[in-house]
């Protein structure tokens, strides 16, 4: 893994023991990968590549975009300059974005990627932003992994991923890996709370997030998407008390149509299995737990994990 010495702008640093303060990342939790990155810049040890990793919605992209738009703005994100007004355009010569559109990223794309890290930029640093790597096949991952390989002189790779199991083991020997949790509730609360202080579904949008500030702060800013998630919720805890096999099979049939709202089933699905796994530990019972005893929600969990993979 590469490590570059870049000629960033002048960081205003008090010391080493720094706060994740001195950038405005708007963030909720991550104060340790932060901490780490804030670091970096001011030692000037910038890895080449950076892959930020974990659950979906907590933030990593979050962090990612703030770190690319710290990197291309010489006054640390001021939101006044040019580099910054070409950022909120989308049209900042020197920063690549492959969002994630539900698409693959073909291999075409990555050839095309290659083509343009090799040209000169125009501020003196280029930043490559990938949100979930895990979209680029297998031919595509092994033609990215050249230039990974060997790396264009002052390009910074900064890639997401909700799946690290799908890239392939030698990219993630040419990154510097940051590993992005759940967010402790009590972190959320009260960040969310001065934004959402009055909402009338706080406490249970809290739950239903069980940690991810980017769905928590969707499910309170669109009421459409809070109401999508509870319908989801209670065909659920139906699905589940019911022992009408044949009803369970129709309702899951009847998403398979609507690739969104299979995600979403599986999503909360999959929260519900873990939420009931905590609860089964600390108080010995669960909303599953007429049904199954923890070795039972433990392979539930494990099959809905595969079933989603495959899908």
């Amino acid at each position: 893994m590469t490590t570059w010495t870049f000629i960033l702008p002048k960081y205003i640093i008090g010391s080493l023991k720094l706060s994740p303060v001195i950038y405005p990342w708007d963030i909720i939790g991550h104060d340790k990968q932060l901490l780490a990155l804030e670091k970096e810049i001011s030692m000037d040890k910038l890895s080449h590549a950076y892959l930020f990793h974990g659950p979906k919605d907590t933030g990593k992209f979050t962090v990612a975009s703030v770190l690319a738009k710290i990197l291309l703005c010489p006054n640390n994100l001021c939101h006044q300059c040019r580099d910054c007004q070409l950022i909120k355009s989308g049209s900042h010569p020197d920063l690549i974005l492959f969002k994630d559109n539900g698409e693959s990223i073909k291999i075409d794309d990555v050839r095309a990627l290659i083509h343009k890290t090799n040209l000169t930029s125009q501020g003196g640093i280029r930043i490559v932003l990938i949100e979930d790597l895990e979209r680029m096949p297998l031919e595509a991952q092994n033609s990215f992994l050249k230039t990974l390989e060997e790396p264009p002189g002052k390009t910074v790779f900064i890639m997401t991923s909700t799946q690290i199991k799908k890239i392939v083991p030698t990219i993630l020997s040419r990154v510097r890996q940051q590993s992005f949790s759940l967010v402790e509730d009590e972190t959320m609360r009260k960040e969310l709370s001065l934004r959402f202080k009055d909402h009338s579904d706080f406490e249970e949008v809290l739950q239903m997030a069980q940690g991810r500030p980017g769905l928590a702060i969707k499910l309170l800013s669109e009421p459409s998407s809070l109401s999508s998630y509870k319908n989801i919720y209670n065909q659920i805890d139906i699905m589940l008390k019911s022992n009408d096999l044949a009803g369970k099979f129709s309702y899951v049939e009847s998403l398979e149509a609507d690739k969104d709202q299979l995600e979403l089933f599986f999503d909360v699905f999959c929260q519900i299995i873990r939420k009931s796994t905590y609860d089964f530990v600390v108080r010995g019972e669960s909303l599953l737990s007429p049904r199954y005893d923890l070795k039972g929600i433990t392979h539930l969990f494990e099959h809905l994990l595969k079933t989603r993979y495959l899908i």
